[in-house]
């Protein structure tokens, strides 16, 4: 029987390996948004989905032995079609984010998966009617439960999952290339069909399943309901909407990369292990309160955002990540039916799994203007186990009323709290100067005016403005104001390079535009962006665009990601020949690594003129880009200029990097004004398309920027500053070109 638990093993191991991996490799290809995970978490539900219901398919239909040969077949297939090794040349449309994904993955393991998520309810099946076998033959009691040792597989089957996940981030994926993830894995996948091949040889002689009840089941479970299969998938669906939201809030204001994929699902699989190998661990009194004081922790996190640290945020949402999870999967377990109804129980389960990932990745995006799923899941968390406990407490012996009334007062108290959450987010007098508020697959987009000051906001992050007053609107502000990075690119760049008719200048990222505001006559910008939403935002809402193609500017806009296009433009029409190329992609957000490996940054170099100057904007809280900028440009052996500039006006703290083999530009007096020095003990951090670990430069502090929170609460304030010192500028100039 050691075949069993091996191949249940080996094949959870392999379908939660290939998850993170496949979502790295086409994780490039959408501009390495968050949604690119959890929207694979989505397939990989209902493909889990679809693998149970095959597996329940086959329990209903055949006989153990034609399920064998029948899954024998399917196996083979799935084998001939096998597409890891292909998966980046597969065409991708990021205008549709959720489904070219879903074809993607479809069309490179969608068959592979299947077969591997239909394993764990097929041989616990096989299992449980062969084990059965064996008692009846060896005529013993039901004084041995082997229905219990069925269940104890799915435990393994997630200590399987669990394993892989872990083991991915920290094994995996420093010390193993992309490529050579995909050869383990294919090897691993064929040995895998081998052993399923030998479990289902071990039964193919059983010509009928055993339903045989064992005492256990007799006294716990007399028969299934339909109130029964509706909490079944009920609790399913919340423990799924709660994995994906939480996850989605770690990853959008940080970046989406397999640590922060994996914590989230590492803590779902463990109290699915907990859960069913351990069922008396889970302790009602314990875990809800606990779950009850972990939401009122993390639920703020909600409303501060950015202000909060990575490690503060990590550890808050975590807690409420594992302890949903446990009263979902406890009372889930205190549920189950006897090993008779085994599959449509875990078909109940992937359907729960399914809906939930869908709610989030595809419903939520269409029908919500903020990311409400965290609190909707929350609500549902502590409503479904209180209608369960009030269900239950009519017998007095299976929950106490007594506490089922405090049960009942906890649950009402934490969903009062959490819905005054929710209410603050959708009630539109919260927002009355939001002008436009929108998301899609790659985040929520928001643009807010206050006291003649526009500001673009994605996710919490801002991303530049503009002020309303037609004789400053083309003024530069924000990040790019006077003094930073992007001024002294500009600037140097005008003095050091010849005359010509104008600056050529390539920009990943469009924003409001606001670069345009450092813009000539004759100049010629190409923008490169991959959300179209931005775009629309831009164009209407700011007028960097618009005022700047009035004065005859040449202004382009590519909707795509900047690295796929450049590659595409590089293969088609050559190089585009640019005086400045700023990388303007890295300002908070999802930090889309691949735009910083050194065969992207040898991309860029033959897109720039000799003497061209490369920018990057690398403004983030959580992540420190210095390290990587360093290790590509000595590998050039050029020096890397850093400028740090804090705005004293508006609080604005901004940092470029530019990169530049032109002496002129380097010791021209802006750039020695503007520039410091990289720290000599910087470490050195290799990217490459085949491995790039955010581990070196994440910054894990922990606590809450109070400041932050006090200058958000002073916005009208700080905005009256921006416009007063935007005008008193303009004023000072006016006074200088007077005298």
């Amino acid at each position: 029987m050691f075949r069993f638990p091996i191949t249940i093993f080996l094949s959870a191991f392999l379908l939660f390996q290939i998850q993170p991996l496949i979502a790295r490799l086409i994780l490039p290809q959408f501009g390495g948004t968050s949604a690119v995970w959890t929207t694979c978490l989505m397939f990989f539900q209902v493909a889990l989905l679809f693998g149970y219901l095959y597996a329940h398919f086959l329990r209903k239909v055949f006989s153990p032995r034609l399920s064998f040969y029948v899954h024998a077949v399917l196996l083979c297939a799935a084998a001939i079609s096998l597409r890891i090794s292909s998966v980046e040349d597969l065409a991708a449309d990021p205008a549709n984010m959720t489904w070219s994904i879903i074809q993607l993955l479809g069309s490179t393991v969608g068959l592979p998966f299947l077969v591997l998520s239909a394993t764990g309810p097929l041989i616990q099946a096989w299992h449980s009617s062969a084990a059965q076998t064996n008692l009846t033959s060896a005529n013993l009691t039901n004084t041995v439960q082997p229905g219990q040792k069925t269940y104890r597989l799915y435990a393994l089957s997630n200590a399987g999952s669990m394993l892989a996940l872990l083991s991915y981030p920290f094994l995996f994926e420093p010390n193993f290339s992309l490529n050579m993830q995909r050869i383990v894995w294919t090897v691993c996948f064929f040995a895998f069909c081998i052993l399923m091949t030998a479990c289902g040889w071990r039964i193919k002689n059983l010509l009928e399943w055993k339903n045989k009840l064992t005492n256990q089941d007799i006294s716990t479970h007399q028969r299934t309901t339909i109130s029964q299969w509706i909490l079944w998938i009920s609790l399913a669906t919340v423990a799924s909407i709660l994995l994906m939201a939480i996850t989605n809030m770690m990853c959008q204001e940080v970046a989406s990369f397999p640590f922060l994929w994996i914590l989230p699902l590492s803590l779902y699989l463990l109290s699915l292990i907990i859960c069913f190998d351990r069922p008396a661990w889970y302790r009602r009194r314990l875990f809800f309160p606990l779950l009850v004081l972990s939401i009122f922790a993390a639920v703020p996190i909600a409303h501060l955002g950015t202000a909060v640290s990575l490690l503060t945020q990590v550890i808050s949402l975590s807690a409420v990540a594992f302890f949903s999870a446990m009263v979902c999967h406890g009372e889930l377990y205190r549920l189950r039916p006897p090993t008779s109804h085994l599959t449509a129980f875990y078909l109940c389960v992937a359907l729960g799994g399914g809906l939930g990932g869908i709610f989030v990745s595809v419903i939520a995006p269409s029908i919500f203007d903020g990311f409400y799923e965290f609190q909707i899941g929350l609500l549902l968390c502590l409503i479904i186990p209180l209608v369960i406990v009030i269900w239950q407490a009519r017998n007095e012996s299976v929950f106490p009323v007594r506490w089922a009334w405090g049960f009942g007062a906890l649950s009402l108290i934490s969903a009062t709290f959490v819905a005054c959450s929710l209410a603050y987010y959708i009630d539109g007098s919260n927002h009355a100067d939001v002008l436009f508020r929108q998301r899609n697959e790659y985040g929520l987009l928001t643009v807010i005016e206050d006291d003649g000051y526009r500001t673009f906001i994605h996710g919490q992050t801002d991303h530049g403005g503009q002020f309303v007053d037609e004789d400053d609107a083309l003024k530069p502000s924000s990040y790019y104001t006077d003094g930073s990075g992007a001024a002294a690119a500009f600037q140097s760049a005008r003095d050091a390079i010849p005359e010509r008719d104008g600056l050529n200048v390539g920009v990943i990222g469009l924003g409001t535009g606001a670069l345009v505001s450092w813009a000539q006559p004759n100049d010629k910008f190409c923008f490169y962006e991959i959300n179209p939403l931005v775009q629309t935002v831009a164009e209407k809402y700011f007028t960097y665009l618009q005022q700047n193609k009035m004065t005859q500017n040449d202004v382009e806009i590519v909707i795509g990601d900047g690295r796929i296009e450049l590659e595409r433009e590089l293969r088609e029409q050559g190089s585009r020949e640019y005086d400045l190329l700023f990388i303007d992609a890295f300002s908070s957000d999802s930090i889309p690594t691949h735009l910083l490996t050194a065969e992207c940054f040898e991309l860029y170099w033959q897109h720039l003129k000799p003497n061209g100057i490369l920018i990057s904007h690398i403004s983030n809280k959580y992540i420190d880009l210095r390290p990587v900028l360093n290790t590509l440009a000595k590998s050039r052996g050029l020096t890397p200029i850093l400028v740090d500039y804090n705005n004293p006006k508006s609080d604005t703290k901004t940092r470029w990097v530019l990169i530049t083999q032109n002496k002129d530009v380097i010791q021209s007096e802006i750039i020695q004004g503007l520039s410091k020095s990289f720290s000599p003990d910087i470490h050195d951090v290799v990217w490459s398309d085949q491995s790039a670990s955010l581990a070196p430069v994440l910054n894990w502090s922990i606590g809450v920027d109070w400041a932050t929170v006090f200058n958000r609460q002073f916005q009208r304030n700080k905005n009256k500053s921006i416009v007063n010192h935007g005008r008193d500028a303009n004023l000072d100039g006016s006074a200088a070109q007077a005298e």
